[in-house]
């Protein structure tokens, strides 16, 4: 019997029906309109009943024997008494908190305290903030519950409100050593656990409600698994659940994410830590790459090139300016929110094609900064698979391979998160006993061009250069 996923993303709900014999039966997806996506803050109830649409139009005929959820890891919906929304969920890319996760990093001892517990830096991506913004704007936080955005979800269809330590700890309200909501986030935010989800694991499941399947078109009762992160199942769903295995996505935002079996923290704060699935993933996020690439086609172009076009002298070895790719603030190493990009060392010479070069190597040097500092704490990767919108450039896949100068396993899966999610409904259905066994591992490789890891080299020192005179440090502990 096939499985149901069900994922409400960034930008769109999505649906997958999966068969352990047959792989994917059926797709679904509808994405966000105005209405419901207002700059980082997401309609909670709109969102759901999109997520039931496309669930009966995915599901529609089949036999469904679980389902699973995924969801966006950083994301925060306030609910009243009745467990429906009393305001808007917040999402990561809300930069409404930028001077409250600000003023929080200047407090050293307190910022250090909260890394360290959570693994999360202070931070606009990470839900605290958001609800010490709904307090400095006058709600009152005391009589209500917290869910992320996909634990509503998961509430209206069980009746109950459960969260996993996977998807909380990418909220930033866990202390990942300990599995446990962290005390110090808890008083810094004035709330209790208690007004949070139970954390629970994917084998806590429950039964599906009879609203639900209503709603979807399948038989109440079948088991539904809680929550989890999107960034976590495209883990899963690329088989990298693997001790040394990394993920590399570079799609609107990009990251980096390594599987290991401990906790993995960075000194100076520059890189993240949540609990996976199973284990924990450590790794680090930028928040300029595709944004930042189609920020130049069409606002700085006017859309008067082509990608091709564009892509022509991607790899040429000449002169390229630099390009900080900051445009929407800077997550990691620096987690400066209201950092600011730009071009540097540009001269009458440069044209659109060279500009666009240097967007697409800021971006990638900004990513493998992150991975300098990654692997010397947590060691060198036995294998990097590469996903994402990168992958529909076969320029800027080559240029990865040459400023990382590694081989990079290709990802022939574009909806990894779905597939993880199926395998942690097929576990729900007793159809996988093993979920680190489940996955694709890539399909071809590209490897880096002989001879120009100095030439890359030469530039990265000149970006880490411009990055550095142009920090706008706020304090001993940001990365320079």
């Amino acid at each position: 019997m096939p499985v149901l996923v069900l994922e409400a993303s960034t930008s769109a709900v999505k649906a997958m029906v999966y068969d352990r014999h047959d792989g994917v039966v059926s797709l679904a997806s509808e994405p966000y309109g105005p209405d419901i996506d207002k700059g980082g803050i997401h309609d909670a109830a709109a969102v759901f009943a999109a997520a039931m649409r496309v669930g009966r139009t995915a599901a529609a005929g089949q036999d469904i024997a679980a389902v699973a959820l995924v969801g966006v890891w950083h994301s925060v919906v306030p609910l009243g008494s009745d467990m429906e929304p009393v305001g808007p969920a917040y999402l990561w890319n809300f930069t409404g908190t930028a001077t409250i996760a600000r003023t929080i990093r200047e407090q050293e001892d307190v910022a250090a305290r909260i890394y360290q517990n959570t693994g999360c830096m202070p931070n606009v991506t990470y839900q605290p903030y958001a609800l010490l913004h709904m307090r400095e704007n006058g709600f009152d936080l005391t009589d209500k519950t917290f869910a992320s955005q996909a634990g509503y979800i998961y509430y209206k269809l069980t009746g109950e409100h459960l969260e996993t330590r996977n998807i909380v700890s990418g909220m930033g309200f866990l202390n990942i050593h300990e599995g446990v909501y962290d005390n110090g986030v808890m008083e810094l935010c004035g709330i209790g656990p208690q007004q949070l989800g139970r954390l629970v694991d994917y084998r806590d499941v429950r039964p599906l409600g009879r609203a639900g399947a209503d709603l979807l078109g399948i038989a109440p009762g079948v088991p539904v698994v809680p929550p989890h992160s999107d960034g976590g199942l495209n883990q899963l769903g690329n088989g990298a659940m693997r001790p040394g295995w990394m993920t590399f996505s570079v799609g609107t935002s990009a990251a980096i994410r390594l599987s290991t079996g401990a906790p993995v923290l960075s000194n100076p704060p520059a890189t993240w830590c949540y609990v996976g699935a199973e284990g924990w993933l450590a790794g680090a996020a930028t928040n300029g790459a595709g944004n930042c690439m189609n920020w130049f086609k069409d606002t700085v172009l006017g859309n008067k090139w082509s990608w091709d076009e564009l892509g022509r002298d991607l790899l040429t070895e000449g002169h390229t300016p630099v390009f900080l790719p900051f445009l929407f603030g800077e997550r990691c190493p620096g987690w400066q929110d209201t950092r600011r990009g730009g071009f540097e060392d540009l001269t009458g010479l440069d044209d659109e094609r060279t500009m666009f070069r240097a967007v697409a190597e800021g971006i990638l040097f900004n990513i493998y900064q992150c991975y300098e500092i990654l692997t010397a704490i947590a060691g060198t990767p036995e294998r990097i698979i590469l996903s994402g919108g990168i992958l529909n450039s076969p320029g800027w896949m080559q240029m990865a391979a040459d400023i990382f100068g590694r081989d990079l396993t290709l990802s022939d899966n574009p909806h990894a998160s779905l597939l993880g999610g199926a395998a942690l409904a097929l576990n729900a259905a007793g159809q996988l006993e093993n979920i680190a066994e489940f996955g694709d591992t890539g399909g071809e490789t590209v490897s880096p061009r002989p001879g120009l890891d100095w030439l890359y080299k030469k530039k990265f020192d000149r970006y880490l250069a411009w990055y550095s005179r142009l920090s706008p440090r706020t304090g001993s502990m940001e990365t320079s």
